[in-house]
């Protein structure tokens, strides 16, 4: 048994991955396994993970047919046999002292959960992202998620591995977008002590090609399905305004990308006007919104167009 699982769901990442994997084997901290769960590939990301497997007995690689990243990580999950688990994309690399801080920073502190900050990667730009948890205690941070405070990935998580079993927590199954959040949020719900490591050793790589960066109409279901799941998860009136948040978030998103026109925007989810209010958008964006609600579409429409500079 290793004392850290590392899970890797690839699909079709044969330019990236090997630079992913080779930056874990440079990891000042040895004792952990790896686990490629090779998710249906076409490409030659298969043969590329068998390559590594051959090299390196840290590594294990789960050829799949293909079922989404949700199912791949879970699979992940199911294999993993060390005493934390930390995700990673295949188009990602990482810090070679990450594994060994934010374990030393497990074990120190016996954390269920550590957070630790990360690097966003796009056009050449490197910004890093600070987590900014109000509180470390479980519901806050559900919150804190919802509200953009805290990232929802499990990239930059170090989580004890028992807890997936110990409260019976799985990865969402059919739904490709935000599943880590969903199940950080399940996490969280059922943690004691959670740690805040404010230093960044992921590097998340903003790939025109992911799921969360589709231009599709079709792909902006995934955000409806996420938004109908958090309301099924989380009943307790202290996270009804988080929930609101995250919704006006996705439209706003949705917005900007020009997926949808100020008019088709009250279509997308139900707004409250209190939620527009309590935003952290700027006054044309929360002017613009609060239009829409009212119904009040050729003002929009005209604000939109000179202000905000959306055809």
């Amino acid at each position: 048994m290793a004392k850290i699982s590392v899970i890797i769901p690839v699909y079709n990442v044969e330019k990236t991955l090997k630079r992913c994997v080779d930056s874990f084997l440079l990891q000042s901290f040895e004792d952990f396994e790896l686990l490629l769960i090779d998710d249906g590939s076409t490409d030659k990301t298969g043969t590329i993970c068998d390559e590594y497997a051959l090299k390196d007995t840290r590594i294990k690689v789960i050829h799949t047919a293909n079922g989404g990243v949700s199912k791949a990580r879970e699979l992940g999950i199911k294999e993993a046999t060390g005493d934390y688990s930390i995700h990673a994309d295949g188009d990602d690399w990482v810090e070679s002292s990450m594994l060994a801080e934010m374990y030393q920073e497990a074990v120190g502190n016996d954390a269920d959960i550590v957070i630790s900050d990360f690097y966003y990667e796009e056009a050449g730009k490197v910004v890093q992202r600070v987590q900014k948890p109000t509180v470390l205690e479980g519901k806050s941070l559900v919150c804190d998620i919802l509200t953009g405070k805290v990232h929802g990935s499990t990239c930059n998580k170090l989580v004890r591995q028992r807890l997936y079993r110990d409260f019976d927590i799985h990865f969402p199954v059919g739904i490709n977008y935000c599943e880590d959040a969903l199940t950080m949020i399940n996490l969280f719900l059922h943690v004691h002590h959670v740690v805040y490591l404010p230093k960044a050793y992921y590097h998340y790589i903003c790939n025109s090609g992911s799921i969360t960066r589709q231009t599709s109409r079709d792909k902006f279901e995934e955000r409806r399905k996420y938004i109908s799941h958090l309301r099924q998860m989380l009943k307790e009136p202290c996270f009804e305004e988080a929930i609101w948040q995250t919704a006006l978030r996705m439209q706003v998103d949705a917005y900007y990308s020009k997926l949808f026109t100020a008019r088709e925007l009250k279509t997308l989810f139900p707004v409250r006007r209190k939620s527009i209010m309590n935003s952290s958008y700027c006054r044309n964006l929360k002017l613009l919104m609060l239009l829409v609600s009212w119904g009040m579409y050729p003002l929009a429409v005209f604000l939109e167009r000179k202000y905000l500079h959306v055809e």
